[in-house]
């Protein structure tokens, strides 16, 4: 049996390449730490000499012959980076691959990528977010993978083929989706039954939002937590697609929306809301949350909170957290607005490095990771639903599925079935956009910028951004 080599990435130097680190895949809220610094062991990874099970697909096709080493990259906790060494270390088992493991959490993750880019020393196997897939396929740093899915290396057979269209970037498939993402609020049952107010139903409305947030406030003195404050364009992209727009516009050159004065107002407005509730007591002080650097930190976690607007796939991280179900329901639709504003994110992506000495060795490690039903159960939905019907039917029906994890995978099933596809991959340049957005929904919950300055500054300041 080989040895495993796990490699905490050794933060690099100053960036020698500006890639943007935020996107929308990443990890932008709060987490439970990465492992990072200047560790550096064998055999220190979670060894495992169990056998794939039967009929799962750790396979590399008859007489392939597998490289002896690969290197894989990702960020996340100190849970994700327990559960992808488990399900890799099965894989390597099987096929005789020593692979070695660069992780690190999300904040320093893009300055490692970019110091390895200049070196042509990327790892060969990549997790990248939805932003950063755009700079590095550009740069030609990353593959396309529509070759490996042409000659069945990666299989498609349980993946709708609407799936693939969040990696396509420029006519390529540059990266392969790690599972739906979306967005939801979570909610304690329990603080809303001392309340005695009712829970929020997915056709709940923003004007449905605050007066259920003031309710419980006054009915216990327990606040709601700022929506989005750390991505602000998470429920601003609610919000304009309740008036049937797309965030960014088709070519990536503009907000579509921008020119709609009904629904700017309507954005400014909400974001008006949020300052008032502030001000008047019932969402949290952003100067607390804006501190909050672990998942036990949030007042969600602690039942300091009555809700909380996440990513669907920390639902479960929050909620064992509290030692407690909590319920899930959609983003509130704006008053007045068409539809949900709801969407389906790919929440990040596997990618091949253009490094890869054997790129269709590494394109079956991504199909293990996509389709192999024991690398699901071991990964679980922390990096989104799976792609592959036949791994959500078997985590449906799965004995093994705790009541977090089905609970998850119901309320993704509701998403979809109000939404048309997955959003794209994120334009160029539109990391430094959001940003602003960011920056300037901060600075009205802390009281230094008025709601319409924040989104007159955004649109102006995207308009020449974007082109």
């Amino acid at each position: 049996m080989k040895r495993k080599k796990v490699w905490s990435v050794i933060c690099a130097g100053a960036m020698v390449l500006s890639l943007a680190a935020c996107g929308q895949g990443g990890d932008g809220q709060v987490s439970s730490g990465g492992s990072e610094g200047s560790v550096s062991s064998e055999g220190s990874g979670q060894e495992s000499s169990q056998a794939p099970e039967e009929g799962s697909t750790p396979s590399s096709g008859e007489g392939s012959q597998e490289p002896s080493s690969m290197r894989v990259a990702w960020w996340g906790g100190q849970e994700r980076h327990n559960a992808t060494i488990a399900a890799l270390d099965s894989y390597g088992e099987a096929q005789g691959i020593e692979f070695s493991y660069e992780y690190t959490s999300w904040s320093s993750y893009f300055e490692n990528l970019a110091t390895q880019a200049v070196g042509s020393n990327l790892p060969d196997v990549i997790q990248m977010s939805t932003t950063d897939i755009i700079n590095y396929s550009g740069n030609g740093q990353i593959i396309d993978l529509q070759p490996y899915v042409d000659d069945g290396t990666i299989d498609i057979s349980n993946i709708g083929q609407e799936a693939l269209g969040g990696g396509m970037v420029d006519g390529k498939l540059a990266g392969f989706t790690s599972g739906y993402n979306t967005v939801t609020v979570a909610y304690n049952k329990e603080i809303f039954d001392q309340a005695k107010v009712a829970y929020p139903e997915d056709d709940w409305t923003w004007s449905d939002f605050i007066t259920t947030a003031k309710a419980v406030y006054d009915a216990t003195g327990i606040q709601t937590e700022i929506p989005f404050l750390s991505e602000a364009r998470w429920v601003v992209e609610t919000m304009v697609r309740s008036y049937g727009y797309d965030f960014f516009s088709e070519d990536g050159k503009s907000l579509p929306w921008a020119e709609d004065e009904a629904v700017v107002a309507a954005v400014t407005g909400a974001i008006q809301d949020v300052y008032d509730g502030v001000k008047e007591g019932y969402f949290v002080d952003p100067e607390v949350q804006v501190a909050w650097s672990t998942t036990e930190d949030a007042y969600i976690s602690q039942g300091k909170s009555a809700m909380s607007f996440m990513l669907s796939n920390y639902y479960t991280m929050y909620s064992q957290a509290l030692g407690k179900e909590m319920g899930m329901v959609m983003l509130p639709k704006m008053d007045g607005g068409s539809s949900s504003g709801m969407y389906l994110n790919s929440n990040m992506y596997w990618c091949i490095s253009a490094n890869c000495q054997d790129p269709a060795a590494a394109a079956r490690v991504l199909n293990y990771l996509i389709n192999d039903e024991t690398a699901a159960r071991t990964i679980g939905t922390d990096r989104g639903i799976s792609l592959s019907s036949a791994v959500r039917d078997m985590l449906k029906t799965s004995q093994d599925t705790d009541q977090l994890t089905s609970n998850t995978l119901e309320y993704v099933d509701r998403v979809s079935a109000v939404v048309q596809k997955t959003n794209p991959a994120d334009p160029a340049n539109s990391a430094e956009a959001i940003s602003v957005l960011k920056n300037n929904y901060t600075a009205v919950m802390y009281g230094e910028m008025s709601a319409e300055d924040c989104v007159k500054d955004f649109l102006e300041q995207s308009a020449a951004i974007l082109p």
